[in-house]
């Protein structure tokens, strides 16, 4: 038995790269998923068959609209769920609930109990089920496999998928008329209740092992709802247009196939095995076409051409069907949507999606899968009811609707080809100062092509760009240009062309990588080794990587050393097999015994790498002595990087007390930034504590700026009233920059203008405060100098705080209004030049509504005079406040600054009339302002 099942990992490690310590999380996988969709395409069939039957084909528009309206609120719902409740308990309840659906269903209508609308009911609930199950099922596949074996094994696990439809339909087909449509949803519960304890066992075995971080960081995207990034992007609105007008063609086609099915079939048990024969059928042919056509006809005719067979196909049988509306007519227009669909269609959809950030293709993905598909899906409902139900026309009518739509299918596949060749040119055009020779020409080109043809011509950082993408591509016709770059001068090119390179299994290229272990580039050097841990013959590994950890070039054993961590990392029996604890261990141990001091540098270098990239936990003492150490700062640097790259919850602490210190608060912030969104919620408890300095809390914004969630927005606004008034700017800093970088997030108008309403309202007490202290200054002019220096010192502090309250409005007023407009608007008023500023102010006047334009340019054309006038205060209707008050609103105020600069000054005055100002300040929370307080009482003393 041993020997068979070394033989079949041998089998699936030759045909689909899985490697040791990968088979059972891979093959528990791809049974999961098999027993999903084999549960789906039973039961599929089964409702179709027993709907039709029931209602008739006339009642199958109003089940598309309710359909697609409660797809869209439940799958709404689910991604808000998914925000808030553990992604294990969420699958095991829907699953749960799903068999047990599956039983009552199945019991009603055995007992032939309200057959009707249990029927409506169950039709809903398996299209619903459809997308939940297979959506939740590839966000579990996320979190279990790292990014390198999801390029591995999704492939294979993928395959699960495919023989479950073909499995289940063809299934159906044999039991519907041997044991009857009602009792097939009880085959159902059984298969589907097999999913919870292998979902449990995969959780267990291979997800609770990861941090919190881990599991977040690996989620993000899927509870996100991006509309407005699919809006704001010409790109991704021809991409989700072309799927919506597919999907509302396929519920047509779907309509018509169901049509001339029904009239042909009459029995509902005959009806469910045909349509289990033919939905399995098209997998298969889905399949086939996948494997021995899509590269060809995608390589031959390139992706624009490409994205014409689908619709072509569907045009002819719509054709076929408006002369000859027969079955077998019904049957060819179907095959034409169903074997295009998931092969040749797909490849050049993902094609085209190329220039699009892996990020936000992440965070659409579900977007465009679920809400445009519930969309169309009820549009395509609305359309059959308005030509069967409203004009009362034949399934030949619904031929020349399919032929409308094509046409502007096949419009929208031209556009969208245009726009790849814009986002394609400018994602890899340089600036003029940068461009060193002439961008390719690729307007005739196709896609793989252009792709090749900047592989081969481009510039470094055109060929980077392209690197990193195809890297997601993965296209075998991409091996030999992506090949040729293993000899390109630059290191960063190399290195990116073997992490490309170590996801193609054939032809092995180890006997070429192997001297690149030599490289003079440290970047190839790692990159090198994880090619050949990847590619070597398993018996081989072992030996080779002992021989090069044991090499006397301390450059290249540490290198290994980088490169074997990172394999091992999510794999625990790999990292025992090679004893990676041991080995890091050894290298430790080493330190003491060496002597040059830049070798001894490089090699705790190493170890921190390993120990940070591979989550090696017994090595985490070692990482923190290096933060500890006030040793070299290549050091000190690593060991905070690595620090991060553990996402341990540990060293969260101390990695934010890092950000106080000038020369590692960058690296810091790189680190954190590691730990993923969850990290902002941390953020937000510590950054409130009292250990938590000044200098620490004004680092925390430029964290969050960087991280793609709603809650940064949350935050970065609750920052807003924070009593630092250098926090709250680079609160409003980081905000911008999110806008800028995600410009899908929310930012609520309504708080906005509230917002740029009080800062106009704290720019005006300023103003009037400081306008009071300036006439104050000549009657202290026979005062001790102690008593002008600390009222001139507060005089020049309110200018300042004026000057951050005029940015604070101009960046509260780029989150309201185009950002490029209020940037340019703000640089124009601070020029020295009057007719810069005037045009700026006009400009301005014209761009604000009303209600802000009435507040904010009188503060404007203020904040643009040489100093403050009485004419300008008369103007601005304010009232000055006498001494007293001026500094009771000071210290009633948010600043720190400003309160112990006031404490100064009251504590130089000696006036007894100042005392209650004092003695409340003596009770505050803050330690300086208690102090300061301190010192003022005692001149009153």
């Amino acid at each position: 038995m041993t020997a068979i099942g070394e033989a079949f990992k041998l089998l699936l490690r030759r045909a689909f790269d899985i490697r040791e310590g990968e088979f059972l999380r891979a093959t528990l996988m791809q049974l999961n998923i098999f027993l999903i969709i084999c549960t789906l395409l039973i039961v599929k069939p089964a409702v179709n068959g027993l709907f039709l039957s029931k209602f008739g084909v006339e009642n199958l528009p109003n089940v598309f609209v309710l359909v697609a309206i409660f797809a869209a609120v439940v799958t709404t719902f689910y991604s808000r769920i998914l925000a808030r409740v553990a992604l294990n308990k969420i699958i095991v309840r829907t699953l749960g609930s799903s068999v047990l659906t599956l039983l009552v269903f199945g019991t009603l209508l055995r007992l032939n109990f309200l057959e009707g609308w249990v029927l409506y009911l169950f039709f809903i609930w398996v299209s619903i089920f459809a997308v939940l199950s297979a959506s939740q099922f590839w966000i579990l596949a996320n979190v279990v496999f790292n990014s390198r074996e999801a390029k591995r094994l999704f492939g294979f696990i993928g395959a699960g998928a495919i023989a479950g439809g073909i499995f289940g339909g063809y299934l159906t087909t044999l039991l519907a008329e041997a044991i009857g449509s009602e009792n097939l949803l009880f085959v159902c519960a059984a298969l589907l209740s097999c999913c919870i304890p292998i979902t449990q066992s995969i959780w267990r075995k291979s997800v609770d092992r990861q941090t919190p971080f881990q599991q977040k960081k690996r989620l993000q995207g899927f509870s996100e709802h991006p509309f407005q990034l699919v809006r704001r992007s010409r790109h991704l609105t021809f991409l989700a247009s072309i799927i919506g007008v597919s999907v509302i063609v396929a519920k047509l086609v779907d309509y018509q196939f169901s049509a001339v099915a029904a009239e042909a079939i009459p029995d509902p048990d005959e009806l469910t095995a045909f349509f289990g024969f033919w939905f399995s059928s098209l997998n298969l042919l889905s399949l086939l076409v996948q494997l021995f056509l899509t590269s060809r006809v995608v390589g031959v005719f390139g992706v624009g051409t490409s994205l014409f067979f689908l619709p072509g196909g569907i045009l002819f049988g719509a054709i076929l069907l408006f002369f000859f509306p027969s079955l077998w007519a019904a049957v060819l227009i179907k095959v034409s949507d169903g074997s295009l669909k998931q092969s040749i269609n797909k490849a050049s959809v993902e094609l085209l999606a190329l220039p699009i950030p892996a990020e936000i293709k992440t965070q659409t993905k579900t977007f465009i899968d679920v809400f445009v598909d519930s969309i169309a899906t009820g549009i395509g409902g609305l359309i059959l009811i308005f030509l069967v139900s409203g004009l009362d026309l034949s399934i030949r009518a619904i031929s020349v609707m399919i032929a409308g739509l094509i046409v502007l299918w096949i419009y929208l596949a031209v556009r969208i080809r245009r726009e790849y060749l814009l986002s394609f040119r400018s994602r890899i055009d340089l600036p003029k100062e940068e461009q060193v020779q002439k961008m390719p020409d690729l307007s005739s080109e196709s896609v793989l092509g252009g792709l090749t043809k900047v592989l081969t011509g481009g510039s470094e950082k055109q060929i980077l760009w392209v690197l990193r993408k195809v890297r997601e591509l993965h296209d075998e016709r991409l091996f030999e240009p992506v090949h040729r770059l293993l000899a390109h001068p630059s290191g960063e090119v190399r290195a990116e062309a073997l992490r490309n390179l170590y996801f193609f299994r054939t032809p092995d290229l180890s006997m070429e990588v192997r001297p690149m272990v030599n490289d003079p580039d440290q970047r190839v050097k790692v990159e090198a080794f994880e090619y050949l841990i990847a590619h070597s013959p398993e018996e081989e590994i072992a030996s080779l990587m002992e021989h090069y950890l044991e090499d006397p070039d301390y450059r290249v054993s540490g290198a290994a050393l980088v490169s074997l961590a990172v394999e091992t990392r999510d794999n625990p029996l790999l990292r025992n097999a090679f004893d990676l604890n041991n080995h890091l261990l050894k290298k430790v141990e080493e330190l003491p015994t060496i002597a040059d001091e830049e070798q001894r540098r490089f090699q705790i270098v190493s170890i921190l790498k390993a120990a940070g990239r591979g989550h090696a936990a017994l090595f985490f003492p070692f990482i923190e002595e290096c933060l500890s150490e006030d040793g070299h700062p290549e050091v000190r640097k690593t060991a905070i990087l690595a620090a991060g790259e553990t996402t341990n919850p540990r060293f969260v602490r101390r990695l934010i007390a890092l950000l106080g210190a000038e020369p590692d608060r960058q690296s810091a912030q790189t680190a954190l930034l590691s730990y993923g969104p969850e990290i902002v919620e941390v953020l937000a408890t510590l950054i409130y504590k009292p250990e938590t300095s000044p200098e620490m809390a004004r680092a925390i914004p430029a964290i969050v700026d960087r991280i793609n969630s709603q809650r940064s927005v949350d935050f970065l606004f609750e920052l807003m009233d924070f009593e630092d008034v250098t926090v709250r700017l680079e609160a409003l800093r980081s905000l911008n920059r999110l806008q800028r970088d995600f410009p899908h997030l929310k930012f609520n108008k309504k708080h906005i203008f509230q917002r740029i309403l009080d800062e106009a309202r704290l720019f005006l007490d300023t103003l009037s405060i400081l306008y009071a202290q300036m006439r104050m200054e000549p009657l202290a002019a026979d005062r001790r100098d102690e008593q002008r220096e600390a009222r001139q010192s507060l005089i020049n502090l309110l200018e300042r705080r004026l000057d951050g309250n005029l940015e604070r409005i101009f960046r509260l007023l780029g989150l309201k209004y185009p950002p490029d407009d209020i940037r340019n608007i703000y640089r124009s008023l601070q020029s020295n030049k009057p007719d810069l500023r005037s045009n700026a102010i006009e400009y301005l006047d014209n761009l604000l509504e009303p209600n802000l334009k009435r507040v904010l340019i009188p503060i404007v054309e203020t904040a643009m005079l040489d100093a403050v006038s009485d004419e300008a205060i008369r103007n601005l209707n304010l009232r000055i406040p006498g001494e007293l008050e001026c500094y009771a609103m000071l210290l009633n105020g948010k600043d720190l600054r400003i309160k112990l600069a006031v404490l100064h000054l009251i504590g130089q005055l000696k006036d007894a009339r100042f005392k209650p100002l004092i003695d409340k300040c003596l009770q505050s929370e803050n330690v300086k302002v208690r102090t300061f307080a301190a010192k003022a009482a005692e001149g009153l003393a």
